[in-house]
């Protein structure tokens, strides 16, 4: 992928992570599955909802991991960008 690709690819990953359904959506999930997990008698339920508890976490953990690839990716296009700038000043310069 371009570094284009990934720094627009970053940018929608923060855009769900700051929206606040997103997280409203995500917190109330997580506190059911916990409430649930917690007060379950049942080995095999708890078990279940264990797994359910740590796909919500990856989840999470991809949308940031994509959020992070992107701001590297934004952060070498404007270093490219800076870079070109400071020789074409200096060409001019010349």
């Amino acid at each position: 992928m371009t570094d284009a690709v990934e720094a627009e690819r970053g940018r929608q990953a923060q855009a769900v992570l700051d929206n606040p359904v997103y997280a409203e959506g995500y917190a109330a999930m997580e506190q059911e599955l916990m409430n649930k997990w917690r007060d379950s008698r049942d080995a095999h339920e708890r078990e279940q909802l264990h797994r359910l508890l740590m796909a919500l976490t990856l989840i999470r953990s991809r949308l940031e991991a994509t959020m992070r690839t992107g701001k590297v990716a934004l952060d070498k296009i404007t270093h490219r960008q800076t870079l070109a700038e400071r020789i074409g000043l200096k060409r001019n310069a010349a």
